[in-house]
C-alpha cells in the first residue's frame, strides 16, 4: 500500500504543476527512489546466519514489488517474529541437510531468497496458501506474525512448507522417475480442495493436497514422510482403512467377539510405492540415506517444540500399540532386563514342552479402559502368541497404573512363569515418554515413577485389535 500511495501522491504533483509552466520541475521527488532502512541486530544476525554461509537472502521489510499477485491483501510480519521463524528454518531444513548432505548442499541447491510475509494468502475456493516457490529462487513463507517456536502445531507446517518447497527445486535439478505418476493416475484433480482426508488416503494419497498433481504429489509425499518422523508416519498410513467393520472372536475373552476396522491395503500399498520412490530418488539422485534425513528432521522439531508422548498413546490415539523386543533393543534398563531374564527361565521352566520367550506388545484393547500384553513366544517349534488383558488407570498427570482383568488359554498356560514380568507390569505406575537412538530415531519409553533408571522402550504403532 505504501507504494500505491507513492504513486498516487507523484501522480498528483505531476497534474499540479504542469499548470506553472515557468515552475523548475528539474528536482528530485520524494520517495521515488525506495525505502531506506538502518540495518539493526536483526539484519545482521540475518547475514551472519543465512546471507553470508548459505548465500540466501532474507527478505521481512514490506516491498510491493515482490508482491506476485496485486489482487491479494497481505501484511508485512513482525519483526520480533522473523528470528523465531528462521531459527527453526535453520535447525529443520538447513542444518539436516547440512549434517547429511555437507554444507555445499544448501549452497548449491538452495533458493536465493526467503521473502516472509505476516499473514496468510487466502485464494479462491477456499484454501490458503501457506508457501510457494518460484522459478527455484525464492520461497515466500506467509503467516509469520501467527508463528510460536515452542508449539509444534504452529512450526510443523512451516516446515512441512520449507520442504515442500525445496522438494520442488530438488525435482527442477534432477527429475523423479515417472513411474511415480503412474501409481495412481486417475486420481488427480483440480477439485482437490473439495475432498476429505480420508477419501484422498483411499484413493491413495498421503494428502488432499497431493491429488493437485503429480509434482505436488511428490513435495507432499516427501514433506510428510520428513516432518512426521517414522513412527507418525507410518501410524498414518497404517490407519487407512476400509468404510467397514470385521468381527472377529475375542482372543483374550472367548467365545466374545470383538469388531475392528478392516486395513485397505490397496491404499496402504499405493502410498508405500510411492515413499519408495521419493527414498530411491534421494539415494540415485543426492546420495542422500532418507531415512536419517527423516529422523534429523523430527528431531529438529522434538528439540524445539517437544510433544508430550502420553497424550499420544493411548485408545483412539495417534499411537496405539507399543512393540518391544528386550533382546536385540536399546532402551532396556538393567533393571527391567533382570525381569525379563528372570521370565525367559520361568516359561523355559513350565513343563517338559520347549518354550521360548521372544517379545512382547503392548496394544489399547478396542474397549475403551483396557490394555493388552501381547506375548510372542515359541512353544516347540511352533509360533505362540499368549494375551493379558489389564484395566488401564491415569493420574493427572497422564501416569499409567494397570491391573490385571483377564487372560486367554495360553495365557493360562504362561502365567506361572512369566509371572516376574506381569508383576512388573502391575507395581507402581509408568511415565510415558519419548526416547531417540544415536541416529535420532524416536521410540517410545515406559518408566517406573518410583525408580527413573527402570523402564523399558519399544517401536510405536498401531494395532486395532
Amino acid at each position: 500500500m505504501k507504494k500505491l500511495n507513492i504513486l498516487l501522491t507523484a501522480g498528483m504533483m505531476l497534474t499540479v504543476l504542469s499548470c506553472k509552466k515557468s515552475e523548475n520541475l528539474d528536482r528530485k521527488i520524494v520517495g521515488l527512489g525506495g525505502d531506506k532502512w538502518k540495518q539493526d541486530v536483526l539484519d545482521s544476525w540475518l547475514a551472519d546466519t543465512f546471507t553470508k554461509p548459505f548465500n540466501i537472502e532474507v527478505k521481512y521489510r514490506w516491498d510491493g514489488s515482490e508482491q506476485s499477485d496485486i489482487s491479494k491483501t497481505l501484511v508485512p510480519p513482525r519483526a520480533e517474529k522473523v528470528q523465531p521463524t528462521m531459527e527453526i528454518v535453520k535447525a529443520g531444513w538447513i542444518d539436516v541437510y547440512t549434517a547429511e548432505a555437507g554444507a555445499d548442499f544448501i549452497k548449491q541447491f538452495a533458493p536465493r531468497q526467503y521473502l516472509l510475509v505476516g499473514s496468510l494468502q487466502y485464494n479462491s475456493g477456499g484454501t490458503v496458501t501457506l508457501g510457494e516457490a518460484e522459478g527455484g529462487n525464492k520461497v515466500t513463507l506467509f503467516n509469520i506474525n501467527n508463528f510460536v517456536k515452542t508449539d509444534r502445531n504452529i512450526i510443523k507446517p512451516v516446515l512441512k512448507t520449507i520442504h515442500h518447497e525445496f522438494t520442488h527445486i530438488l525435482n527442477q535439478t534432477v527429475s523423479y522417475a515417472k513411474e511415480f505418476e503412474r501409481i495412481t493416475p486417475s486420481g488427480y484433480t483440480a477439485d482437490w480442495n473439495n475432498t476429505t482426508l480420508a477419501n484422498a488416503n483411499a484413493a491413495g494419497f498421503i494428502t488432499q493436497y497431493a491429488q493437485a498433481a503429480p509434482g505436488e504429489d511428490y513435495a507432499e509425499m516427501t514433506s510428510v514422510m520428513l516432518t512426521d518422523g517414522k513412527a507418525a508416519y507410518d501410524a498414518k498410513v497404517n490407519s487407512i482403512v476400509l468404510p467397514k467393520i470385521d468381527s472377529i472372536p475375542d482372543p483374550a475373552n472367548p467365545p466374545f467377539i470383538i469388531q475392528r476396522e478392516m486395513p485397505n491395503a490397496t491404499a496402504q500399498a499405493a502410498i508405500r510405492k510411492k515413499e519408495q520412490s521419493v527414498i530411491t530418488y534421494f539415494k540415485q539422485a543426492f546420495s542422500i540415506d532418507f531415512a536419517r534425513l527423516r529422523n534429523r528432521t523430527n528431531y529438529a522439531l522434538a528439540e524445539n517444540a517437544p510433544t508430550n508422548l502420553a497424550t499420544l498413546f493411548g485408545n483412539g490415539r495417534q499411537f496405539t500399540s507399543l512393540n518391544v523386543d528386550p533382546d536385540k533393543s536399546e532402551g532396556i534398563s538393567a533393571s527391567f532386563m533382570t525381569t525379563w531374564t528372570t521370565a525367559k527361565a520361568g516359561v523355559a521352566a513350565i513343563s517338559s514342552t520347549s518354550r521360548v520367550l521372544n517379545n512382547f506388545v503392548l496394544f489399547f484393547y478396542p474397549k475403551a479402559g483396557e490394555l493388552v500384553l501381547r506375548v510372542n513366544y515359541t512353544s516347540g517349534t511352533t509360533p505362540s502368541l499368549a494375551h493379558f488383558v489389564y484395566k488401564v488407570a491415569y493420574d493427572a498427570n497422564r501416569n499409567m497404573t494397570l491391573t490385571y482383568v483377564r487372560r486367554d488359554g495360553n495365557g493360562t498356560t504362561l502365567a506361572p512363569g512369566i509371572i516376574a514380568l506381569t508383576n512388573y507390569l502391575t507395581t507402581g505406575s509408568f511415565a510415558v515418554s519419548w526416547r531417540y537412538d544415536a541416529d535420532f530415531l524416536e521410540y517410545g519409553q515406559l518408566t517406573k515413577t518410583s525408580d527413573a533408571n527402570s523402564f523399558f522402550s519399544g517401536s510405536l504403532g498401531v494395532t486395532k485389535y
